[in-house]
This record gives structure tokens, sequence and C-alpha cells, in this order.
């Protein structure tokens, strides 16, 4: 507020700006999403029992990124039916919108906050040690410069036990080989 002054924004503004950066293309996806999950979640039975319509109710699929469906269900029970039923309904939907490109499946119980990171492994593995290493540096500070390094020679008694565990090593691979012919 300066001098006063209050900023209101009528709710019709805000609705367009927050509507404003999402295209056609992407709404229509998610549209599609939907209602392909609840078409084919619905046909869920077993032994008799319907549990499709159970499952439409109480689960949701939440976020899509790189081929994983990430769903939404407010009870752990339903989880355990989803991956009881998670062939079924991957297949169905890759059948139902193969456009969508939908590859795995993956479940979080409603209120815990977890989703996709959008991440590769090597991606989220390197992040990880980025961390590690930041909390290490804090707690003991920089690495001794006098440590052994790749090309300097180790001490006698640790080359010695290195060697051995080598002989060792290759011993056991001649003996496993030795066994399979």
């Amino acid at each position: 507020m300066n001098n006063g002054e209050q900023n209101i924004v009528s709710a019709a503004d805000m609705i367009t700006s927050l509507f404003s950066n999402l295209d056609k293309k992407t709404l229509d996806q998610s549209g599609k999403l939907i209602d392909t999950w609840k078409r084919v979640v619905s046909k869920v039975r077993s032994s008799g029992r319907d549990y499709g319509e159970q499952l439409c109710a109480h689960t949701n699929p939440v976020q899509f990124e790189k081929g994983v469906l990430l769903v939404e269900a407010d009870h752990p029970g339903w989880i355990q039916i989803l991956q009881i039923y998670s062939k079924f309904i991957l297949t169905g939907l890759q059948r139902a919108a193969p456009e969508l490109g939908i590859t795995t499946l993956s479940f979080k119980l409603k209120g815990s906050g977890a989703e996709l990171c959008g991440k590769s492994y090597d991606e989220q593995v390197a992040e990880e040690r980025r961390k590690i290493e930041k909390r290490y540096k804090k707690a003991y500070g920089e690495p001794e410069k006098n440590q052994v390094r790749k090309g300097q020679s180790l001490s006698s008694e640790l080359q010695a036990k290195f060697d051995a565990l080598k002989l060792s090593m290759e011993k056991a691979a001649e003996a496993e080989k030795g066994e399979g012919q």
C-alpha cells in the first residue's frame, strides 16, 4: 500500500491472468486424460465385485510428466487396489489414448505432498551429491590438500593389502570359471 492506496484486482482479472499461460492443447489433453481415466477405471471388476465406480470416486489423476501419471487416492486401501489393477488400468489408458504417451502409473496418498520431480535419475543423483558435499564442507570444512590423489603412491602397507585383495579376487574368479565348465 502506497500513501493509503489499495491495490484491488477484480476476480475476472485474476482468473484471466491465471489461465492466460495455459494453451488450448494442454487443456484439451488434461480433459481427455481425466475422461479416459474415469472410463478405464470404472471398468475395474473382480470376482463379481465392481470396484470401478468406487475407484473413480476416491482417486484422481493429479500430475502427468514424461509419461508418468501420478494418481492421488484418499485412503491407502484404494492405492492398494490401484496397484493390484495397475497393469489393467495402464493398458486401458494406453489403448484409449495412445497420443498421451502414458508409460507408467505412480500413486500417492492425498495430502502427502508427493509429486513427480521431472528430473532424470542422473540429475537427482548429481543434486543429492551436491547437497551432501555442501553439508560435509559446512560440518568439516574443505578437504585437506595433503590427501592421496590419483597418480600418487600409497603407503607400502596399504599397497600390500590392495595387492592381496586383488590376488584373492582373481583366484575367486578363476575358481568360479572352473566350476562353471
